[in-house]
């Protein structure tokens, strides 16, 4: 009787068709590994938008990124910017004579607005930034200048913003800022065309124009913060200090007053008794209810003429 052979093994038969096995799995891997990087090479990529201002290539999504981090913070910004401006460079603090630190701040923050509401639009903000150029030349501001602004305004945002100012928004900043510049320092070279338009841009948002206000009544303009607390008092000496030297006459604008504190409404009585002396003309402009009411408060509305 025949008995049944018992099928060898695939390794009996052949001693080396195990380690064709072997290279079937680390093939089908290699297989796997192929097709997983095909699949992520399928993806789509987030690909930033590159803007051109003046042929600096700028990462939108980074300025913008830049911006929302700096524009809630303005203010404190844009002090430390110009604090640190006239200590390094105490010249320059000559050119704004006729403005105050406050009215400077909101310029200046309208100005880097307008950079990112036209960011898009090249040829629009190309007239202004040539227009805003012509004026600067007017005020005595050298093509030496602005390298040096520019410096301290990117130290200032990072040292507001620290870690979160990437270098990432740091280079994007740094060529808006650097075509910003190159365009304004080139202005008595072209021509702008379309004044009108220009003009009222610059009108709105030039942060070295002085308000149509002060032009009209030919005086400077102490403008009083919407909070006027201690924190402040040393801007608002400043600032008194620098409209009291030179001028003959000044007006107050506390009409967006909320909140003010005694170390600021003492800064104010010393300014009037000051007024007193020295002849110094000094005239209110819409006070707040609030401003009015803390006057009344505390005692000072004869010192103050807020009868």
């Amino acid at each position: 009787m025949l008995m049944a052979r018992e099928k060898k093994s695939v390794i009996g038969l052949d001693p080396l068709a195990w380690l064709d096995d072997d290279r079937q799995v680390e093939s089908d891997s290699i297989s796997d590994d192929v097709k997983n990087k095909i699949k992520r090479s399928g993806k789509k990529k987030n690909i930033s938008k590159i803007i051109l201002i003046s042929d600096y290539e700028i990462n939108e999504s980074e300025l913008l990124k830049g911006y929302d981090l700096i524009a809630g913070e303005m203010d404190e910004v844009l002090e430390c910017f110009y604090n640190e401006l006239f200590r390094q460079y105490p010249d320059i603090k000559l050119l704004f004579k006729n403005t105050t630190e406050r009215l400077q701040a909101i310029k200046f923050a309208a100005a880097i607005k307008l950079l990112i509401d036209n960011v898009n639009e090249e040829s629009v903000l190309r007239d202004i930034l040539l227009a805003m150029g012509v004026a600067h030349q007017g005020y005595g501001v050298l093509p030496e200048h602005y390298p040096v602004v520019v410096d301290v305004l990117m130290s200032s945002f990072k040292k507001k913003v620290g870690r979160s100012w990437t270098k990432a928004v740091a280079a994007a900043w740094t060529a808006l800022l650097t075509g910003v510049v190159e365009i304004m320092s080139a202005a008595c070279d072209e021509q702008v065309t379309d004044t009108g338009i220009v003009d009222e841009y610059v009108a709105e948002t030039d942060p070295m124009t002085v308000e149509n206000s002060v032009v009209e009544t030919k005086c400077p303009v102490l403008e009083l913060c919407s909070v006027q607390d201690i924190s402040k008092s040393q801007v608002l000496k400043n600032d008194i200090l620098s409209l009291v030297n030179d001028n003959d006459e000044i007006d107050i604008d506390a009409s967006e007053v909320e909140r003010i504190d005694g170390s600021a409404l003492q800064l104010l009585c010393a300014l009037f008794i000051y007024s007193k002396q020295n002849n110094l003309i000094i005239n209110w402009i819409n006070p707040s209810d609030v401003f009015s009411q803390c006057v009344k408060i505390s005692g000072m509305q004869k010192i103050l003429e807020l009868n």
